[in-house]
């Protein structure tokens, strides 16, 4: 009754407001405030929690070729507050069942110069905000027009002085290896004051983690981007804490593309999400990514999430001739993974007849094979092939009806290298025509995945992260590894599933045994790791003679650890220093936790059940050991202290059957 009373007040003062008054919206437990405002012409939005400042006076805006609404704008309405929710099921996430509930305000701004006009949506939900703009026509002006090209926004975040961020940057494109770079494969930059230059200049990909002192965290983010508009990041030039929405650079991708965004009219922008909690626990459990987006397309087939054994993490190009391919296919069926990756260069070391054949002895053993292709070439110099399959619709289609015809359940597209609008449209078209034939989809060296994992039935995980790739390439990456893995809960793997491609049992990590970066991590840490991330394909580099070398119940625990959520809950952690996730999967809770640490650590929690003292099975080092693992029973019971014992970047998994 309370925000029904303050929709009243507000809409028969409305349009008696001077600049200065403000406009309110209150999130449905009241816990959130949101303020919206005039300031010199420009549209200002603040938010706060409990009281204290989350946003100061951010700006809004957004300027197109045909208008401007930066400046001289003025209220010309705004609708009533509308409660809504949805109650919607992920087959793919961190959790299966979503409600979602909040009120809903939309304001309407007019360009006093010229009479334009334009729509913002603000939603706000009790554990965070998000936004949209949506623009009409402008026929008062042209007559009949469809459409518009949006040049930039003036969108903004604002943060108190006492802020810090755990962000990480923006490559500068065509660089790195191949020229395949932006590709969102970086470290996080942890607590720093905001405000701090990043580190290429190019400013700072979303998702970004906040700390507002002792007060509250806060994690930006967009969603629901695709083929119609340009996936955005935050400008590097950030004042006073104010961080501003920034579109792609122009040398992304081919420098003919257009860094602006063509858009058909009537159009409506992504959402800008603010994601809030007091402390971490809503900031990792949020599903606001998804909340806010729609399904595009019926899934024409039973698209799964699952497992996967995968050759190249560790065995690199020659690893996919038909004889070692076979070996992988062989460990996913005695691992009863769903799926096996063939990567690059199989069309050279396997064949496309080979191919068949290799893909109908996977079929034989109930194991469905995902076969890698470039995404184009012609915007880096990457040569791995199949490629020029991916980016012509009808090059393409034909491809994907050919992995129909032999029994090809997905695919994996890498180097994308870029933000701009056509890109955006080939991730969409790739997942539309992937539906029709078939094919889950996996991208990698590519961008943030913003709300696909509900908008695309078929879109099963995106890489846009500093995965363990990086790690067999160079020790001081490896070295860097554990605060890194305990850094991505709290931030990329928040708002989309995240193919990090975990779990390697190897003491080293390269190509031939006793090669390579020196693994820092215990094995018990390794195999926390698939609860801990999520991936709605999770992509293991288990090598067969490497886990032979564990005992059974570590065989076990591959067949049956999930790869899709029932439920998750986050029992405890700090970014870089540790982290304890649980997750449910129907009445079996894995609860698993690692150490972002090179020290011994005790990890002491409580968990929220289950209701009844009961036996759970732990597994964690043995004897202190880096190498070696062991399962035994503890008793667990909700509300009750545990402690568990690691060494230094240590690990655990605690399973809980609550039936």
């Amino acid at each position: 009754m309370k925000n029904i009373f303050i929709a009243v007040c507000m809409l028969f003062s409305f349009f008696s407001c001077s600049e200065k008054e403000k406009m309110v919206l209150l999130s449905p437990s009241g816990n959130l405030t949101l303020y919206v405002k005039l300031t010199n012409g420009q549209l200002v939005y603040s938010l706060f929690l409990s009281g204290d400042t989350i946003l100061a006076d951010s700006p809004l805006g957004i300027v197109t070729e045909n208008a401007d609404f930066s400046q001289n704008l003025r209220f010309v309405g705004m609708t009533g507050i509308r409660s809504d929710g949805e109650t919607y099921r992920l087959y793919k996430g961190k959790a299966e069942q979503i409600t979602q509930v909040y009120y809903e305000r939309s304001y309407t701004v007019m360009n006093a110069i010229n009479g334009d006009t334009l729509k913002i949506t603000f939603r706000l939900f009790d554990d965070g905000l998000a936004f949209s703009y949506r623009l009409g026509d402008f026929s008062h002006r042209f007559g009949s027009i469809t459409h518009d090209v949006v040049v930039c926004e003036t969108t903004g975040f604002k943060f108190p002085e006492n802020t810090t961020a755990f962000i990480s940057p923006l490559a500068k494109a065509k660089t790195f290896w191949a020229r395949t770079n932006p590709s969102y494969e970086d470290q996080y930059q942890r607590n720093i004051p905001v405000g701090s230059p990043s580190d290429y200049g190019q400013g700072w990909v979303f998702p970004a983690l906040f700390r507002i002192g002792d007060r509250a965290w806060v994690l930006l983010s967009e969603t629901g981007v695709d083929g119609g508009y340009v996936a955005t990041h935050l400008a590097d030039n950030s004042e006073h804490g104010l961080y501003k929405i920034e579109f792609p650079h122009p040398d992304q991708n081919l420098p003919e593309d257009p860094a602006t965004a063509a858009v058909q009219l009537p159009f409506m922008s992504p959402w800008r999400m603010v994601v809030v909690g007091k402390t971490l626990h809503p900031i990792v459990a949020s599903s606001m990514a998804q909340d806010l987006v729609k399904v595009k397309y019926s899934a024409k087939y039973d698209f799964k999430p699952g497992k996967a054994s995968w050759s190249w993490l560790t065995l690199k190009d020659n690893s996919v001739d038909p004889k070692t391919s076979q070996k992988f296919i062989d460990l996913a069926a005695e691992l009863h993974f769903e799926y096996c990756l063939i990567d690059g260069w199989w069309d050279r070391q396997t064949g496309r007849e080979g191919m068949e054949k290799l893909s109908e002895y996977a079929r034989a053993k109930g194991v469905g094979l995902l076969l890698w292709y470039n995404s184009n070439g012609n915007w880096n110099d990457a040569p791995q092939t199949p490629i020029d399959r991916m980016a012509d619709r009808i090059v393409r289609r034909n491809e994907m009806a050919w992995m129909q015809s032999i029994g090809i359940t997905g695919i994996k597209v890498d180097f994308f290298g870029g933000d701009k609008q056509r890109v955006m449209q080939l991730y969409e078209d790739i997942l539309t025509d992937a539906n029709d034939y078939g094919l889950v989809v996996n991208f990698h060296g590519c961008t943030l995945p913003r709300g696909w994992d509900r908008m695309f039935p078929n879109f099963v995980t995106d890489e846009a992260v500093m995965g363990m790739e990086f790690c067999t390439f160079e020790q001081a990456n490896e070295d860097k590894r554990p605060v890194h893995a305990t850094t991505l809960p709290f931030t990329r793997n928040v708002v989309a599933p995240m193919d990090f491609t975990p779990v390697i049992l190897n003491p080293r990590l390269g190509v031939k045994p006793g090669t390579g970066p020196v693994r820092v991590t215990s094995s018990a840490f390794e195999l926390a790791l698939p609860v801990v991330f999520q991936s709605g394909i999770e992509h293991f580099g288990l090598i067969p003679a490497n886990l032979r070398q564990f005992p059974d119940f570590v065989w076990t625990y591959f067949r049956e650890v999930p790869s899709a959520w029932s439920e998750t809950r986050l029992i405890d952690g700090y970014p870089g220093r540790d982290v304890v996730i649980a997750r449910r999967r129907d009445s079996i809770w894995y609860v698993a936790g690692i150490n972002g640490e090179n020290t011994a650590k005790t990890f002491s929690f409580k968990l929220p059940f289950p209701e009844k003292a009961i036996s759970a099975m732990l597994i964690t080092e043995k004897n202190g050991s880096m190498y070696e693992v062991e399962q035994r029973e503890i008793t667990v019971e909700k509300g009750t202290p545990i402690q568990i014992q690691t060494v230094g970047y240590g690990g655990f998994v605690l399973i809980i059957n609550s039936q």
